[in-house]
């Protein structure tokens, strides 16, 4: 007489596993982009009521950029300045990074946007990892 193994669990586990990529991926962009948000205001905040540089924070945005294919996907943003918005997009990045030639020094706003804003990023992932753990029932 022969024994079979029930393998019912491990192939629904199977097919669930490999749900699990794409729901991650649905539900870990809203947390990027909504923290990509914070840091926009944030940085926005720190530059703000620079006297010579009033339009400065209107230069500080975040953009979405990425790919997808048959294998896979790439989604990123890109926070910081950007020229031709606000029209002192270069204000911007000469606060963020200093111009040691003249003697000023780096700012390091942007930075510090994002350092007050990674503790949010953290848990946003997370609870979009959890969720798409649950979608798919994991």
């Amino acid at each position: 007489m022969t024994d079979y193994v029930d393998t019912s669990e491990l192939h629904r586990l199977s097919v669930d596993l490999g749900n699990y990529a794409a729901a991650a991926g649905r539900e870990i962009v809203p947390a990027l982009e909504f923290n990509s948000g914070l840091v926009k205001n944030s940085w926005r905040g720190k530059v703000a009521g620079n006297e010579y540089a009033p339009r400065a924070p209107f230069s500080i945005d975040y953009e979405r950029k990425g790919f997808a294919s048959a294998v896979g996907s790439d989604i990123y943003f890109e926070i910081g300045a950007r020229k031709g918005v606000g029209k002192q997009g270069g204000v911007v990045l000469l606060l963020e990074y200093g111009a040691p030639k003249k003697a000023l020094g780096a700012r390091g706003f942007g930075a510090a946007a994002l350092q007050e804003n990674v503790d949010d990023l953290e848990q946003g992932i997370a609870k979009a990892l959890d969720t798409a753990a649950r979608r798919v029932n994991l």
